[in-house]
């Protein structure tokens, strides 16, 4: 008998799929802040974690697999930064405003409900 594969897990994940995973972590989220304020490299902004040098580029790696920062290459080093182009934060920003439009219609529709109740 031949196994059946979910849809979800045949489909490739989307933009927003990687940006959403990418800053599921506190620690990816915690570099995107410190690259935020100035580019800096991965000795730098691991410094002060309880990860490892290794660990931190397995986080730049996804982080830049979701398009969130990008390598600059300065002389022999790299340098990390937010990338200038992140679609991806567009794209979370508009899910999760039609997400909070969502919910204010389904709450304001239970209030009014809640409200006729009370009313009765």
């Amino acid at each position: 008998m031949r196994a059946m594969s979910s849809p979800a897990a045949a489909r490739t994940p989307s933009q927003l799929d990687r940006t959403l995973l990418a800053l599921s972590d506190p620690t990816r989220r915690h570099l995107v802040e410190r690259l935020g304020r100035r580019p800096l490299r991965p000795t730098d902004l691991g410094r002060g974690l309880p990860i490892t040098r290794p660990a931190v580029s397995r986080h730049l790696r996804v982080l830049r697999n979701a398009g969130l920062v990008e390598a600059v290459p300065q002389g022999r080093e790299i340098l990390y930064q937010l990338a200038g182009n992140a679609r991806g934060i567009e794209e979370a920003r508009a899910y999760f405003e039609r997400m909070s439009r969502s919910w204010d219609r389904a709450l304001a529709a239970f209030k009014k409900f809640a409200e006729l109740e009370d009313a009765t």
